[in-house]
């Protein structure tokens, strides 16, 4: 009898920035969870993600974001200002503590 093939998922990170990296660590951990074999492709920019260098530094920029929660609904011109990625990358860190997530270090070890 033919020995059954190992389930295996590969999955792409092709940019360094904060909100980007969860999404492939995430199924890749969560495949693991699952006695899936998964592999990440880090792109150029994604490469940051794992950089120990630069991985703390990762920011979200709200401009061109749909995705960005805003307690408040505003245009997504005001993206453009000063400090904003500032704001979007503390409003995500806060959601992420909040949930209690991982942080992406340790969804790499995962």
């Amino acid at each position: 009898m033919a020995e059954e093939k190992r389930k295996r998922i590969a999955l792409i990170a092709s940019k360094g920035s904060l909100d980007m990296a969860y999404p492939p660590l995430v199924l890749a951990s969560t495949a693991a969870a699952m006695d899936v074999e998964a592999a990440i492709f880090f792109t150029f920019y994604g490469m940051d993600i794992i950089n120990k260098k630069k991985y703390k530094s990762l920011k979200v920029a709200p401009i061109a974001n749909p995705a960005m929660p805003s307690p408040v609904p505003m245009p997504n011109i005001l993206g453009m200002l000063p400090g904003m990625t500032a704001i979007g990358t503390a409003m995500m860190k806060s959601m992420i503590k909040s949930i209690n997530w991982p942080t992406i270090p340790e969804l790499v070890a995962t």
